[in-house]
C-alpha cells in the first residue's frame, strides 16, 4: 500500500521536483518504507511505499523495458501472476517480482483500457513518454482514492490525499456550498466533489487521460449485474466459491497478515475463508467500547475466534480516546466525514499494525446483501407504493402523525417520488433543517434538489430495493465507508483489503433477485444461508450491531464540555457558513431529549473539529 502524487504542466523543473517532494513527504504514513521520484517535464511523479509484495525490488516509479512508460501506483493487483504469465508470452521481460511491473507492460499492449484487465484495488498514475500522455486510474469500487486539481497556473496536480495537494500553491481551497450541504444531509460528500471547490475525486471505475489536447475523464467499468443462477441453492454454492477465491487471492503478501473481527457474519466469513486457505492460525483483531448498553461486540468476536482457533487480540475504546484523537483523524480524513466509526477504525488499525502489515475486512457485505436496518424502511416504503395513489395519499396523511419516528420517515418517503424518498430516508438532516443551519448567502448557492437529481439516475435503471442497493454500492461505499477505511488504516501504515468487493462478486450478487437478499423482514438471506455452514449459529442469527461508539451517550456525558467548547463557542469557525443560533437550537433540543438529533449534533461537531484542524494538512502527521 502506498501514496502517489504528481504534476503535469509547464512547470520549472526545480519547482516541480520540490512540490512533488513536499506532497510525498506529507504522505509518509502511507508509505514509511521507501520513496521514489521520476520527472520528465512536463510530468513529475512521486511515490511513498509500504512494502507488502516483493520487498527487495518493488521500488517505484517503475518503467517498461526501454523506459518509455512509467508508473507509480497505490494498491494490489491480485491477478498479477496470471497477467505476468500472459505478458511474458507476449514478449515482455520483467526485472522484478512485483505486481506493479505488470501495469506498464499491460499498457503497452492495450493502451489506456488496461484497468479493465486488473482485479484489485488501485490508484494508478502512468506516464507515456512518447505520447506525452498522463493516465490516472481508480479501481472499480473506489477502494483506493485519487484526487486532482487544476492549479492557478493551469498545472494538473494529483495525489492520494487532499492534504498532499494542498502542498502545491494555487489550489482553490474555497469551501464548496453544495458539498457542505451534501455533508450535512448524508454525513459524507459524494464525488466527484470534495469540500474544496478546486479539488475533485476521480470517480470509482474511471480513468483520467491528460495530454496537450486537454483532460478527459471517462468510465472503464460500469456495474452491469450478471444473470442469476437458476436456483437459490446454486447461488449459495456460486457465492461461496467466488468468495473463498477472493479471500485466497487477497492473502497475497510477503509481510504478516490478519483480519478485523467484529463478531458479525461479514468478518466471520472472511476469517472462515482465511482459516480454510491458510496453513497457520489466522491473526484477528477486535475493538470494543467502554460503555453500558451492549455497545461492545467483543464477546461475539471471541466466539468466532475460538471457533477457528485464531490468534486473537482485543482493544477497548473510551470516550477519552475519542476526544483526544478526533482532531488527528479529522485531518487524516481530508474533508468532513461524520462516520462515528472513523476514530475506532483508526484505533483498531493502529492496534493491528503492532502485529501485522495487512488486514482483511468485511466492508461491502451490507450494501450487497441489504444488511442495514434502513433497508426495512425501504421495504416498508415499497409496500406502501403498491397501494393505489389516491388511497395511499389519504392513508399516509392519517398514519404519519400517529407513527413512530422511523415509520413516520418511511411514510413521508412513500409520499415522494423514488429518488426523493431515497434521499429522505438517507438524510441525517432533512432539507428544512439544512436550510435553517446554512447562512442565507451560502444556502443561496445550493440548488434545493441537487441530491434528488443526483440519485434519480439509479431509479431510472432499476426500482425499489434493487435501486437503493445499487446507489449505496456506488455512492455510500466509495465516498464514506471505503474512504474512511483507506484514510484511517493508512494513517496507521496498515493495508486494508476488502474481499467482498472483488468486482466479480459485486457483479454476480447485484444480479441476484431481491428476495435472496431481503425477505419478510430478514436481511442477508443468502449470506446467512452460506454462513450457517461455517459459523456458530449464535453469530449467524443474532441482531445486527453496527461498528460505532455510543456517541449519543458520550455527547450528553463525558464529551459534553468538549462539544460546547468547540461547537458553541463564539469563535466557532463553522459560523462562517452556519447560523450560530440554528446550531445552538439543534444542540439544545438534543440535550433536552430529542434523541433523533444525536447524529446531526455529531455531524456539526465533526465539521467544526475539521475546520479547526484542517490547517494541519500543511504538517505531516507523525
Amino acid at each position: 500500500m502506498c501514496g502517489i502524487c504528481g504534476l503535469m504542466g509547464d512547470v520549472d523543473p526545480q519547482h516541480g521536483r520540490a512540490c512533488v517532494k513536499r506532497m510525498a513527504d506529507c504522505m509518509r504514513h502511507r508509505g514509511p518504507d521507501d520513496e521514489g521520484f521520476f520527472d520528465e517535464p512536463p510530468v513529475f511523479l512521486g511515490h511513498r511505499r509500504l512494502s507488502v509484495v516483493d520487498l527487495s525490488t518493488g521500488h517505484q516509479p517503475i518503467s517498461n523495458e526501454d523506459a518509455t512508460v512509467w508508473t507509480a501506483y497505490n494498491g494490489e493487483i491480485y491477478n498479477y501472476l496470471s497477467l505476468r504469465s500472459q505478458l511474458e508470452k507476449n514478449g515482455h521481460s520483467f526485472r522484478t517480482h512485483s505486481d506493479t511491473e505488470c501495469i506498464v507492460h499491460l499498457y503497452e499492449d492495450v493502451g489506456a483500457d488496461f484497468p479493465k484487465q486488473l482485479n484489485g484495488m488501485f490508484a494508478i498514475a502512468l506516464w507515456d513518454c512518447a505520447r506525452k500522455t498522463l493516465v490516472l486510474a481508480r479501481d472499480r469500487l473506489g477502494i483506493k482514492p485519487v484526487y486532482y486539481a487544476r492549479l492557478a497556473d493551469g498545472t494538473l496536480a494529483f495525489a492520494s490525499e487532499i492534504r498532499a495537494l494542498l502542498r502545491c500553491p494555487g489550489v482553490d481551497t474555497n469551501i464548496d456550498p453544495v458539498a457542505l450541504d451534501s455533508y450535512l444531509a448524508l454525513q459524507y460528500i459524494p464525488g466527484p466533489r470534495t469540500i474544496y471547490r478546486g479539488v475533485h475525486k476521480l470517480p470509482a471505475g474511471h480513468t483520467l487521460v491528460a495530454n496537450a489536447g486537454g483532460i478527459v475523464v471517462k468510465p472503464f467499468w460500469t456495474l452491469e449485474p450478471a444473470p442469476p443462477p437458476s436456483s437459490f441453492e446454486e447461488a449459495c454454492d456460486e457465492f461461496r466459491a467466488l468468495f473463498e477465491d477472493a479471500v485466497r487471492i487477497q492473502l497475497m503478501s510477503d509481510v504478516p497478515l490478519g483480519a478485523f473481527l467484529s463478531g458479525g457474519i461479514d468478518s466471520g466469513l472472511v476469517v472462515a475463508a482465511m482459516a480454510k486457505a491458510m496453513d497457520r492460525p489466522v491473526r484477528t483483531f477486535s475493538i470494543g467500547f467502554d460503555a453500558e448498553g451492549g455497545y461492545s461486540e467483543l464477546p461475539y468476536a471471541a466466539v468466532v475466534a475460538r471457533h477457528f482457533g485464531t490468534q486473537h487480540e482485543t482493544l477497548t475504546v473510551s470516550a477519552l480516546d475519542l476526544e483526544s484523537l478526533l482532531p488527528q483523524v479529522a485531518v487524516a480524513l481530508d474533508e468532513p466525514l461524520a462516520d462515528p466509526a472513523a476514530v475506532p477504525t483508526y484505533l483498531l488499525s493502529r492496534f493491528a499494525r503492532e502485529h501485522v502489515t495487512v488486514a482483511l475486512t468485511g466492508e461491502g457485505a451490507d450494501e450487497l446483501f441489504a444488511g442495514y436496518d434502513r433497508y426495512r424502511l425501504e421495504a416498508l416504503r415499497n409496500r406502501i407504493d403498491l397501494i393505489p395513489a389516491g388511497l395511499r395519499r389519504g392513508a399516509i396523511a392519517v398514519a404519519s402523525p400517529l407513527a413512530g419516528g422511523r415509520a413516520r420517515k418511511a411514510l413521508q418517503a412513500a409520499a415522494m417520488d423514488a429518488a426523493s424518498g431515497f434521499v429522505h430516508l438517507r438524510s441525517v438532516m432533512p432539507r428544512e433543517m439544512r436550510r435553517a443551519l446554512l447562512r442565507a448567502d451560502v444556502a443561496a448557492q445550493v440548488p434545493s434538489d441537487h441530491l434528488e437529481r443526483r440519485m434519480a439516475a439509479y431509479f431510472q435503471k432499476s426500482k425499489g430495493l434493487d435501486a437503493a442497493l445499487r446507489a449505496d454500492t456506488l455512492e455510500w461505499l466509495p465516498d464514506d465507508l471505503l474512504m474512511k477505511v483507506d484514510k484511517t488504516s493508512m494513517l496507521a501504515s496498515l493495508e486494508a483489503r476488502v474481499p467482498f468487493l472483488d468486482y466479480r462478486i459485486v457483479e454476480r450478487v447485484s444480479g441476484y433477485p431481491v428476495g435472496w437478499k431481503y425477505r419478510n423482514g430478514r436481511s442477508k438471506v443468502l449470506l446467512k444461508a452460506v454462513a450457517e455452514k461455517v459459523l456458530p449459529r449464535e453469530i449467524v442469527h443474532r441482531p445486527k450491531h453496527g461498528f460505532a461508539p455510543p456517541i449519543g451517550r458520550w455527547l450528553r456525558g463525558s464529551l459534553r464540555a468538549y462539544l460546547e467548547t468547540n461547537l458553541l463557542d463564539s469563535s466557532a469557525l463553522s459560523s462562517r457558513w452556519l447560523e450560530p443560533r440554528a446550531v445552538r437550537d439543534v444542540v439544545g433540543r438534543y440535550m433536552n431529549g430529542e434523541e433523533r438529533l444525536a447524529l446531526p449534533v455529531w455531524a456539526l461537531l465533526c465539521l467544526e473539529i475539521w475546520m479547526r484542524n484542517r490547517d494541519g494538512a500543511e504538517t505531516p502527521l507523525s
